[in-house]
C-alpha cells in the first residue's frame, strides 16, 4: 500500500498560527508547507531553531518561518487543486491542469542536507512562470532580500539585544536547469537554507553551498534523500486490512520524522511547520504532556534515533529548573513550569500571580512528566550509555525532589499543593487548587513511582548510588497505589485524594507512566476499565486523543470499538495533510494512531511481552521490527487467526511471554529448544543477538 495524501482543495487556514492545512514535508529540521492556489503556490519555509528569544508574553514571539517561495503561473488560475503527499519517498507533488495548459511541481526537502530542491515541468512556451523568495516582514524582525548574479536571497533576523538569544536564517535561491524540448519546459531551482544556530556564518554558508550546486549535485542529493527515505521505512512498518488505519500509522511517523531531527531544537507545539508568526503559545515545549505526546510512538515503532533530540530544551532549563527547586519550594532537584523555550528560554514569568510570578499552574510532576520518554528510551533499548549520559543523571534530580517535597504520613508518602488539571494562574486569590483538589494526583503518584522503579533498574546495571536505594524503593513502594472511588456499585480511580467525581485525566497514570497493569494491579486494573466505560465523551476529546486510545488497547476494550471510535474521530478531525486538529494539542494528536496501533499490536509495558493482545482474529495483520521492553525486536503476523512471530533479543535478558489465547504454541530458541507455552506466562533465558520463533 502506498501512503500519498491527496489534497484536493485549497488550504484555507494557511498561514496559520497552529497546524497548517496545506501539504507538509520536511528533513527534521527544515520544513515546507504548501499554501495558495495554482496560479500562486506559496511554500512556507520554516526550521525547527528559526525562534524569536522573547522572554515571558505569550503574545509575542516563539517560532517562525523564515520567509517563502512564490511560484506563479497565471494561466493556471482556474485549474482543479490536486497535491500530493507522499510519505513513502519524502516529497510533495501538485499537478495543475486546465485548457491545454499544465504544470507539475515537485518539491524535496533533502533529507541529507538543509537544501530545498524545486522541479517544474510544465507546457511551454504558452504558459509562463516566475519563482521569487519573498521576505515575511513584522513581529520586530530584521530583513533584507538581495538578487545577485542569478542569485535571490532572503534574511530574517531576530537579534534584537534585549532579546534571549538571537536568531538570524538565511535562504538564497538559484535556477540549476532549464530544458525545453516537444513542447515543455523543465526547471530545476536549489535553495539553501541556514541559520546562526547552525553556524556563526550561516551566510557564508548558504552561498557557498549554492555556488557548489549543480544538476549534477542536486541528482546526488536526491539519489541520497530516496535512500534516506527507504532506509528510515525500514526500521519498522505495520501491513493492516484496515487501510485508513494503516495509512495514519505511516503518516504519524512521518510527521515526527519531518520534525525531530534537529539535536538541539526538539518540535514544540506544532513542529516545524510554521506559518506565521506569534504561533499560539509561543509554539514551546509544555511539560504537561504535550511535549512528550509526540514521542510516544517512537520507542515501539523502533524510531529511538528521532528521540536525540528530546532531552536538549531540559538539558538547557536545568540551571533555572533547580533555583526553582531551592527558591520556591526549599528542595533540591528540579521544579519545572508548565512551558519553557529552547536554549534555557524562560516563558512562564508572570508578574503579579500569586504561585512565585510563574507558571506552575499548580502542578509539581512536570519534571516527573518529562521523565516518561528517557523511561519508554531505556526499557526499550537497555542502552547504558543513554542511561549513564542523560537519563539517570536527569531521574535522580527529580528523586532529589521528591525526597525533600514529599510528607510521610500515616504509612505514605503524599504530594501537597499538586494539581491533577492546570489551576489557571488567575483563577482565585491564591491561584492554587481549590476544595482539597490538591492531594496526591493520580498522575503525580504514577510518575514518581515510575521514576522511582526506572532509577532502582538503571540502578542494577550501572552501580552507583546504593546509599539512597533503600529511599528509592521506600517511595516507590508507599507512594500509591491510586485511591478508588466507588461509583455507580463498581470501583473508580480517583483523581486525587479527596476526588469525588471522574475526571478523564485519571488514565494517564496507565498511559503513558505505566502504573496499571492487568498483571501488576489487576484491582485497579478493572477500575481503570471502569473509569473509561465512564467516559465516553473523551473519545473526542481536545487533549486526550494521543493518549486516551493506547489506554483503551491496554484495557482491552474491544477492538472493534476502538477502530469504530478511530474511524469518527478521523472523519471529523483530519486535515487534509493528514495531521489533526483540535482546540488543543498540535502534533502530538499524529502520535495518537501510531500509538494506539502498537499497543493493539504488541505490548510490553509490564515487561511481559502479549502479541496482538487487543486485535480481532478475524482480521489479519503483521508487524516488523517493533521494539518491546527488554530490548528485544519482534516481527509478528496474525493470520486466520494464528500468530507467528520472530523476537530478537539484542541484551539477553530475559522474555517473558504471554501465551496467545487460542493456545497450542512454541517457542523456538535459537539452540534448537523447543518451549511450549503451556502456562499463562513463560519467562526464557535469552543470549544476545538470539532469535526466537514463536509458532
Amino acid at each position: 500500500m502506498k501512503h500519498i495524501a491527496v489534497i484536493r482543495e485549497l488550504p484555507k487556514n494557511t498561514p496559520s498560527t497552529v497546524l497548517p492545512d496545506g501539504a507538509v514535508t520536511g528533513n527534521g529540521d527544515l520544513a515546507l508547507v504548501w499554501a495558495g492556489q495554482p496560479d500562486r503556490t506559496r511554500l512556507y519555509i520554516s526550521k525547527a531553531d528559526f525562534w524569536k528569544g522573547e522572554e515571558d508574553d505569550y503574545g509575542t514571539g516563539g517560532i517562525s518561518p523564515i520567509g517563502m517561495i512564490e511560484i506563479l503561473l497565471p494561466q493556471l488560475a482556474y485549474a482543479p487543486y490536486h497535491v500530493e503527499q507522499n510519505m513513502d519517498e519524502g516529497y510533495v507533488e501538485a499537478q495543475f491542469a486546465i485548457e491545454g495548459f499544465d504544470a507539475r511541481i515537485r518539491t524535496t526537502v533533502c533529507a541529507t542536507e538543509n537544501m530545498i530542491l524545486i522541479e517544474l515541468d510544465r507546457t511551454w512556451p504558452g504558459l509562463s512562470v516566475s519563482c521569487e523568495l519573498h521576505c515575511i516582514e513584522g513581529c520586530g524582525a530584521r530583513y533584507e532580500k538581495t538578487v545577485c548574479g542569478g542569485v535571490q536571497s532572503i534574511l530574517r533576523a531576530f537579534d534584537d539585544p534585549e532579546l534571549f538569544f538571537p536568531t538570524i536564517g538565511i535562504a538564497a535561491m538559484k535556477e540549476v536547469r532549464r530544458v525545453r524540448e516537444n513542447g515543455r519546459e523543465n526547471i530545476l531551482w536549489a535553495v539553501s537554507v541556514a541559520t546562526n544556530h547552525d553556524s556563526a556564518a550561516c551566510r557564508s554558508k548558504v552561498f557557498a553551498e549554492l555556488d557548489g550546486t549543480d544538476e549534477r549535485y542536486c541528482m546526488e542529493l536526491l539519489k541520497r534523500h530516496t535512500q534516506w527515505w527507504k532506509d528510515f521505512w525500514s526500521r519498522s512498518g505495520v501491513a493492516l486490512a484496515d487501510e485508513i488505519l494503516e495509512f495514519h500509522w505511516y503518516a504519524g511517523i512521518y510527521i515526527m520524522a519531518c520534525c525531530m531531527r534537529n539535536k538541539k531544537f526538539p518540535p514544540g507545539l506544532w513542529g516545524n511547520f510554521s506559518t506565521a508568526d506569534n504561533m499560539a503559545w509561543h509554539g514551546d515545549y509544555h511539560f504537561n504532556y504535550n511535549f512528550e505526546a509526540p514521542f510516544y510512538p517512537l520507542s515501539a515503532a523502533n524510531h529511538t534515533e528521532l528521540m536525540d533530540c528530546y532531552y536538549a530544551p531540559i538539558r538547557d532549563f536545568l540551571p533555572a529548573a533547580r533555583r526553582f527547586a531551592g527558591e520556591f519550594l526549599g528542595c533540591r532537584g528540579v521544579y519545572f513550569p508548565v512551558g519553557i523555550g529552547p536554549l534555557g528560554l524562560e516563558i512562564s514569568r508572570r508578574n503579579g500571580t500569586k504561585e512565585h510570578s510563574h507558571l506552575f499552574l499548580g502542578q509539581k510532576s512536570n519534571a516527573s512528566y518529562t521523565a516518561v520518554i528517557p523511561v519508554m528510551r531505556w526499557y526499550s533499548t537497555r542502552d547504558t550509555d543513554y542511561a549513564k549520559e542523560v537519563a539517570y543523571p536527569f531521574l535522580r534530580e527529580i528523586a532529589d525532589f521528591w525526597e525533600d517535597y514529599l510528607v510521610f504520613r500515616d504509612g505514605r508518602y503524599f504530594s501537597y499543593n499538586d494539581a491533577l488539571n492546570e489551576v489557571e494562574y488567575y483563577s482565585g486569590p491564591d491561584h492554587m487548587p481549590k476544595n482539597q483538589d490538591d492531594v496526591n494526583p493520580i498522575i503525580t503518584v504514577g510518575l514518581i513511582k515510575m521514576v522511582m522503579e526506572c532509577l532502582l533498574d538503571m540502578q542494577e546495571e550501572l552501580g552507583g548510588d546504593m546509599d539512597r536505594t533503600a529511599k528509592w524503593k521506600d517511595i516507590a513502594e508507599k507512594i500509591g497505589p491510586p485511591q478508588l472511588l466507588e461509583m455507580d456499585g463498581v470501583n473508580i480511580l480517583r483523581g486525587t485524594e479527596y476526588e469525588t467525581g471522574l475526571r478523564a485525566l485519571v488514565l494517564q497514570n496507565m498511559y503513558p507512566a505505566g502504573g496499571i497493569g492487568q498483571y501488576s494491579d489487576p484491582v485497579r486494573f478493572e477500575a481503570a476499565r471502569n473509569s473509561l466505560e465512564r467516559m465516553d465523551y473523551a473519545w473526542d476529546n481536545n487533549n486526550l486523543f494521543c493518549s486516551f486510545y493506547p489506554t483503551a488497547a491496554r484495557l482491552n476494550v474491544p477492538p472493534e470499538r476502538i477502530l469504530s471510535k478511530l474511524h469518527e474521530l478521523i472523519a471529523r478531525r483530519e486535515l487534509p495533510n493528514a495531521m489533526f486538529r483540535f482546540q488543543g494539542g498540535g502534533i502530538e494528536n499524529s502520535a495518537a494512531v501510531p500509538a494506539t496501533v502498537n499497543e493493539m499490536l504488541m505490548q510490553s509495558y509490564e515487561h511481559i511481552l502479549r502479541l496482538f493482545p487487543c486485535w480481532n482474529p478475524e482480521q489479519d495483520a503483521s508487524f516488523f521490527g517493533m521494539r518491546a521492553y527488554g530490548a528485544f525486536v519482534v516481527d509478528a503476523e496474525m493470520k486466520n487467526g494464528q500468530i507467528r512471530a520472530e523476537i530478537l533479543s539484542e541484551k539477553g535478558r530475559p522474555l517473558t511471554i504471554e501465551r496467545p489465547q487460542n493456545g497450542g504454541y512454541t517457542l523456538l530458541r535459537g539452540n534448537g529448544e523447543r518451549i511450549p507455552l503451556t502456562e499463562l506466562l513463560t519467562t526464557v533465558e535469552t543470549c544476545a543477538g538470539e532469535r526466537l520463533i514463536l509458532e
